[in-house]
């Protein structure tokens, strides 16, 4: 009886074949699978609607090698990929960053995920005494190759020339076109491509599709803001095919919003000297983040950070609308604004006040978070700061207030004076009463913690045995009536030390000033 061998199965390299046996039963069948085959088996067999919900759970850091199991997860998971890590995306002004934009914006999945785009200010130098110092500095010495890194760089300067005369606009103006065929709300904007690390040593460029293959084969980078102002373009290309983005964002880390910039800026949210309310807009400058919500009537101030660099305490971070011609800051004074909010940032006394005058008529909530209030006389803090409060007491009927690590800040402070904690009130009346509290009582820091303070439970009573003051751990501070305070306060037949009677003079204060407030609260 013969036996039929039956066509080898091939295997990739590196791996034996496998030879089917007659009967119709291979080698192959009589193996089992893995149990992880098995169960992988059976997880591409469930509905498309669990694998897409199981993709949205998946971190956006894992989604590519998601995306590469199989074909199944790849076409389930493609818009939580788009929305996770194509929403918000930077490009340079090349040609091969260009058509990545088009690509993106032009395909059916990811085109709609598209949330923000982003375009760097800077490109390679072509300044001859820049790049010979610079040459100087890398060691190069060698005649020659010291001309090979000026003409790699001419090659680069002009390349890229071309491109932004030539094709940048057309380009530009078919990825915005794509995006308004989806006609979903995007956010336009510049960033500064270079950023300081904290000690101001080194700089970094910002990633951005197609940063690498531009600078690839240069010896060193060194780079000068772009001639054609990056806004400018966004403007002229949205003017052209009649985009109106959603925001427009400037990130200008480590650098001041200049005239060029705020003149690009202002046609974007300005009409007739106004603010146009149906786009917002996000400027960061060298230290400040601001936020001007238009669509939602709210400007917000909040600290801004530079690349590396982790948040650092407020008072370093002035609030201010002075760095914007007259009538940018004019047009943001005059906004009909409902809500501001300041947050991780310093601000001057008449600054402040100025601001919230200004929208006295329209405001109705305020939010004082982590902020740092600059007072004059170091000596007076409580002066400097009632005038703030009395501004929000009388000048603005407010409906919500928030007032949370609020400090009196001078150059000779170390940490500032806390002038209120944790404090947040609803309805003008309560408002009212509490900031009059505030102002009635001074800010001697009553407003701290327990630990600031001392325990909530300590009272100091005079004891005949030890002839001095203890503390008495066991009377409440609620059992104490106001009258016996100023028994306690020290008018009784007893003489005490001066530094114990400032001390308890401060607690019966801030005591009565806690039972005020929280009658006000009530």
């Amino acid at each position: 009886m013969s036996t039929e061998i039956a066509t080898p199965v091939y295997a990739p390299p590196g791996m034996p074949t496998t030879t089917s046996l007659p009967g119709g039963s291979p080698q192959t069948k009589s193996r089992k699978l893995p149990p992880h085959r098995k169960f992988a088996k059976k997880f591409l067999t469930l509905p498309d609607e669990l694998l897409s919900t199981i993709s949205d759970a998946i971190d956006p850091e894992d989604l590519p090698n998601f995306r590469l199991t199989c074909k199944t997860l790849n076409d389930v998971s493609g818009k939580t990929f788009g929305e996770k890590r194509l929403a918000h995306r930077r490009f340079i002004f090349t040609e091969f960053s260009m058509q990545g934009l088009v690509d993106l914006t032009a395909h059916p999945v990811f085109g709609p995920c598209v949330k923000e785009i982003m375009f760097g200010t800077h490109r390679v130098t072509n300044n001859l005494h820049t790049l010979l110092n610079r040459i100087e500095k890398s060691g190069i010495t060698d005649n020659d190759k010291a001309m090979e890194v000026l003409r790699l760089f001419d090659e680069n300067w002009t390349r890229r020339s071309d491109f932004e005369i030539r094709r940048l606009e057309p380009m530009l103006s078919k990825a915005l076109c794509n995006l308004q065929k989806w006609g979903s709300g995007v956010i336009l904007g510049v960033f500064d491509d270079i950023q300081l690390d904290p000690q101001r040593k080194a700089a970094y460029l910002v990633r951005a599709y197609g940063l690498a293959l531009e600078y690839v084969g240069l010896p060193f980078r060194s780079m000068v803001v772009s001639e054609n102002t990056a806004l400018q373009v966004i403007r002229n290309v949205c003017r052209n095919v009649n985009f109106q983005p959603k925001s427009v964002d400037l990130y200008l880390h480590g650098e001041e919003i200049d005239p060029e910039n705020e003149e690009a800026l202002s046609p974007f949210i300005l009409d007739n000297g106004q603010l146009r309310p149906e786009i917002d807009a996000c400027l960061e400058d060298t230290f400040t983040h601001i936020g001007i919500v238009s669509s939602q009537r709210r400007l917000d101030f909040r600290q801004g950070t530079r690349f590396g660099e982790s948040p650092s305490r407020g008072e370093n971070r002035n609030v201010s609308l002075h760095s914007f011609a007259k009538p940018m800051r004019d047009a943001i004074l005059s906004a009909p604004y409902r809500h501001l909010r300041i947050e991780s940032c310093a601000v001057k006394i008449n600054e402040l006040i100025h601001i919230l005058r200004a929208y006295a008529g329209t405001l109705r909530v305020v939010e004082l978070i982590g902020v740092y209030l600059w007072v004059v006389d170091k000596y007076d803090a409580g002066r400097c700061i009632n005038r703030v409060l009395q501004c929000l007491k009388d000048d603005v009927q407010l409906e919500r207030l928030v007032l949370d690590n609020v400090r009196a800040m001078h150059i000779d402070y170390y940490d500032g004076v806390l002038v209120a904690k944790g404090r947040s009130w609803h309805g003008q009346q309560r408002i009212q009463r509490t900031l009059a509290v505030l102002i009635g009582y001074g800010m001697d820091g009553w407003d701290g913690s327990v630990e600031d303070e001392g325990d909530d439970k300590e009272v100091w009573n005079w004891s005949d045995e030890d002839g001095d003051y203890s503390k008495d751990e066991t009377v409440p501070w609620d059992e104490i009536e106001n009258g016996d305070w100023d028994e306690v306060r020290g008018e009784n037949e007893f003489t005490i030390d001066g530094w114990h009677s400032a001390r308890l003079a401060e607690w019966v204060g801030n005591r009565r000033a806690r039972i005020a407030m929280a009658r006000a609260e009530a």
